[in-house]
């Protein structure tokens, strides 16, 4: 299986607002990551993510999925400019790394595990505009789910902008 990710709405879901989740630091996206994850993850959502030989990476949201979002400005720019970008899944019993390298109209994605899970294979060719639109689809997919959820959050860089 190639490397894929995607996050999933709810079947059902009630919108409510977070009127009661106080945002400590509105310019810290780390922390805004890992709040938004937490709110997606209480809503059910649920993320989707594998590759290198593995279907499923089995992530949670509240936790694993942050690690990415942490990330995902980063890796978006890195590959709309063409130059080698990585991303760390550093959440204990994940540990893994994934480097892009752009090249062209393709993208080179290579997997390196810090766990006794082997990637296999642990290089992957993409269209690079294949996985940019996966990525840009991951935005659009969070800042829509932290509109129903969390107006509040939903209204701050970056995710406003990822609308």
């Amino acid at each position: 299986m190639p490397f894929h990710c995607a996050l999933s709405a709810p079947e059902a879901q009630d919108r409510r607002t977070c009127a009661d989740v106080e945002i400590e630091d509105p310019d810290d996206y780390e922390y805004l990551a890992m709040t938004a994850s937490g709110l997606l993850a209480e809503a059910g959502y649920r993320f989707s993510i594998g590759g290198f030989g593995t279907e499923e990476w089995d992530f949670d949201v509240a936790y694993d999925m942050s690690t990415l979002l942490e990330q995902l400005p980063e890796v978006r720019d890195g590959l709309r400019r063409g130059v080698e970008c990585e991303i760390d899944l550093y959440s204990q019993g994940v540990e893994r790394g994934i480097t892009f390298a752009p090249s062209g109209s393709t993208v080179e994605l290579r997997c390196v595990s810090r766990t006794s899970w082997v990637p296999d294979p642990d290089t992957e060719l993409h269209e690079r505009a294949a996985v940019e639109a996966m990525f840009d689809k991951l935005a659009r997919d969070v800042a829509a789910g932290l509109r129903s959820v969390c107006p509040e959050i939903a209204g701050l860089s970056p995710f406003r902008d990822w609308r």
